[in-house]
Parts: C-alpha cells; structure tokens; sequence
C-alpha cells in the first residue's frame, strides 16, 4: 500500500485553493467537476504536471480535473480526505450547493449561460448510469431474440419491463439530481415527478384548482423537470425566509408541493414538452433531410464536445428521440467519434518512439475502445495535437457514412465495442452491419491519417 493514499487528492485539494474555496463537486465517468468559490486560486499548470491527472478545464461554471476511469475511486478518497479537514463537514457532496457563504462570489458574476449549462449538464450526468444499465439490458435482449430467444416469453417480458423503467422514469432520476445539484429537497423533486408520472401521465379531462391539466407525456421527458426544479428551490428559501423554523417540518414541504406541482402540470409539462419535442423533430429532420452533411459535422465536433464537457447536453434530445420514435439518430455522432479517437490513439502507440508515448496510446486505446475516450483524448490526441485533427476527420467521414445509410440507435449508451448491440433493431440486422461498419470505418480511418500525418512528439 502507498505511504499515502491521499497523495493525489491532497494535491488537487491544495491547488484548488483547498476546502474553504469548494462550493460543491461531484464525478461523472472520469472527471472530478468543482464549483469553486474563486476560479483564479486555481492551479491548472500544477494540476496538469500532475501523475493521475490527465487535464485540467474551466467550463459552463465548473473547473473539471480529468482523471480517466478511475476517477470515483480518486473521488471517493478525496471526500475522505476531506472530512479529515477543519470544516469540511459544511462541504456538500455530490453538488449540493453551499449557502450562505461568506465568501462565497456574487452571482451577477458567473455568465448565465455558464450557470445553466452547468445546472443541466450537473443534472444529468449522475443519471448516466441508469441510461447506460438500461441500454445495455435492452442490447443484451436485442442479441438474444436475434440468437432465437422467445419475445413473448415471461424471462423477456420481465427484462424489457426492467429496461423500460430505466427510461420511463428518468425524469424522476433527473429530478433528484437537479435538486441536489442546487441545493434544494431532493425527495420533493422526486416526489413531484412521480405524481407526474403515475397520476397525470396522459389521463383526459382532468382538472387541478379549476386549472385544465394538459394531456402530456411525462415519461422519458427530462425538460419539464429541469425547468421545475429551480422554482422548487425558490419555493424552498422563501419557505425559510418567512415560516418560523418550528413550523418548517409541517408546512414547508406540503407548500412545496402545492406551488410547484400546479405550475409543473400547467406550464412547465407542456413548455418542456414543446421544448423536448421541438428539439427532438428538428434534429430528426435535419438528419434526415441532410443526415450526411449535419452528421458529418457533428461527429467531427464531438470530440471537442467532449473536451468541454458539454456533450451530456445532448442526452435530453436522444432521450426525446428514442421517446418519440423509438431510436436516435444523434448518438451516430459518438459511435463515429469514439472508433475514431481509439484509432487515432492506436496509431500513436504503434508511431511513437518515446515508450511513455507508446504506452499512452495502447493502453488509452484499449479504454476507448471498451469504456472511456477521455484518456485517449487527453493523454495522446489533445497533447500531441495532429492525432486529435485526424481523429476529428475520421469522426466527420464516418458520420457522413452512417448519415447516409440512417444508421439508428435503439437503446441510449456510450457507443464501444461492448455496446454495439444497441444498433440491433428494426426488421433484420441491416442497421447493426451498418453500424459495425460506421465504427470500423472510423477507427480505420483514425489510425490510417494519424499515421500518415504523423506528430511530434517534443512537446
């Protein structure tokens, strides 16, 4: 065992400019994200010299520290770490915001834009594993009937009904995480999704304070909970402001529910819908009309995406997609991009000279292939810059591959080599040999230009 397992987390710690400059943080599939009270205490240069730590970036209100697959490990010990300091214990995990601070910076501050892009993707991304468990249930099913399991059968019947909670009730799961993330009661949240959900899913003719409830689709649909919940957690400081705490056990979370539940039946149901829907039929449309052109161009602008941490946005428009129709044309944009970042990361193995270079690339290869691409994005492509413009190209070719053909997605995952059954679907396996030829193309193409064009490897 190391002398000292904390080795690490102390020296993120320290160069964030240590406890009391933490506002809240969590993990998603390989970052450390941190809101921090003051951006400039920040040490990027040292972070970035740091063993462990692939890279370092500031974006839509979070600075996030890359760490690769091992990141919950990394942050499990660094909350350890921190509820061995001096007041850690006001620190709130997984993204639950501080209050009241006396340091803490004037909103008016942070762009606006940044903190929505931050509540949004902060929302979703502890929501990922229930999409992921989900997708790769129904691709595991999908493999099977195609391997001659019953459809009708009780075992697949069970299984499917597994898989569609997974999706039905994803805005519950959203609504917890956005009500943690800003600092407001989870479990109302939750609890408001749910009536939602089971009593005015769809039901005619229904009436709440005289006020005609819309006939909405709830399920699957994420928007109307991210737009209710920061109501909730006005609702929820005005309830500390102006009722007495004694009566704060009794009252405050029924008029919680009173306020905001009418005005998630009333406007956000059916504004989130139109959003949801709107955004869902555009990128259908474009797609469809011009699949391999806007395809294309996605798929070369994923990896970039990825680099910010702003490719989670899109989980709201493939879930209204698979909700809506039943599949996705927008996750062909990571099943091009990811085969051809492991490509890309191969060839630097193969190309390299310097052994950590060669190390680097086969190993980070291997990940992206099977799990992550982050290791192989910031441990070859960003660094040695050339690999990460062929990776782009190759991603843009094959997306205007799987553009033309209409390749879809019937399940939502992190398209790899395991989860390639998600392309099983419609009549025949048509889709999925096309998929499987969109992912070869593109690590083909990923590995031939990085080492046609090479890179230096003096940086």
């Amino acid at each position: 065992m190391a002398e000292n397992i904390y080795k690490l987390e102390e020296t993120i710690l320290k160069n964030i400019g240590g406890s009391e400059n933490i506002k809240s943080y969590t993990h998603c599939a390989t970052r450390l994200r941190f809101q921090l009270i003051n951006d400039s205490k920040v040490g990027y240069d040292a972070l970035k010299s740091t063993d462990g730590v692939l890279g370092v970036i500031n974006k839509g209100g979070q600075t996030q520290i890359i760490i690769g697959p091992a990141v919950e490990q990394v942050y499990h010990r660094f909350a350890g770490l921190l509820k061995n300091q001096k007041g850690a214990g006001e620190l709130a995990l997984d993204g639950a915001s501080l209050e009241n601070s006396e340091n803490a910076s004037n909103p008016s501050k942070t762009k606006v834009v940044d903190q929505v892009l931050a509540y949004i993707s902060g929302s979703i991304q502890p929501t990922l594993p229930v999409l992921i468990s989900a997708g790769m249930i129904s691709a595991l099913l999908a493999i099977a009937v195609t391997m001659g399991m019953d459809n009708q059968s009780l075992t697949y019947t069970t299984l499917i009904a597994v898989v569609n909670v997974g999706f039905a009730f994803l805005p519950v799961f959203v609504a917890f995480s956005a009500a943690r993330h800003i600092g407001t009661n989870e479990f109302i949240a939750a609890f408001i999704s749910l009536i939602t959900l089971n009593v005015f899913n769809q039901q005619a003719e229904l009436n709440l304070f005289n006020l005609a409830v819309p006939n909405i689709k709830y399920m699957n649909s994420i928007i109307p909970v991210l737009l209710m919940v920061p109501l909730l957690y006005v609702v929820d400081r005005l309830c500390d402001k102006y009722i007495p705490s004694v009566a704060h056990f009794t009252l405050k979370s029924l008029i919680m529910v009173v306020v905001c539940l009418p005005a998630m039946l009333v406007v956000f149901g059916p504004v989130g819908s139109l959003i949801g829907g709107g955004l869902a039929n555009a990128c259908i449309w474009l797609l469809e009309t011009t699949g391999p052109i806007a395809l294309a161009v996605l798929s070369a602008l994923h990896p970039i995406t990825v680099m910010f941490g702003m490719h989670y946005l899109f989980t709201p428009i493939m879930t209204n997609e698979v909700a809506m129709t039943g599949y996705s044309f927008v996750l062909d944009r990571a099943l091009a991009a990811n085969f051809a970042m492991a490509g890309a990361a191969f060839a630097v193995g193969f190309k390299a000279k310097k052994s950590i270079n060669k190390s680097s690339g086969f190993s980070s290869g291997v990940t992206a292939l099977l799990s992550v691409t982050e290791p192989a994005l910031y441990g070859c492509l960003v660094r040695l810059k050339r690999p990460l413009i062929a990776a782009c190209a190759a991603a843009g070719i094959s997306g205007a591959f799987l553009g033309i053909f209409k390749v879809k997605a019937y399940a939502i995952a992190s398209p790899n080599l395991l989860s390639l059954p998600i392309f099983i679907g419609g009549e025949g396996m048509s889709n999925f040999v096309l998929a499987c030829a969109g992912a070869l193309l593109a690590f083909v193409l990923g590995f031939g230009l990085t080492y046609v064009m090479g890179f230096s490897e003096e940086a």
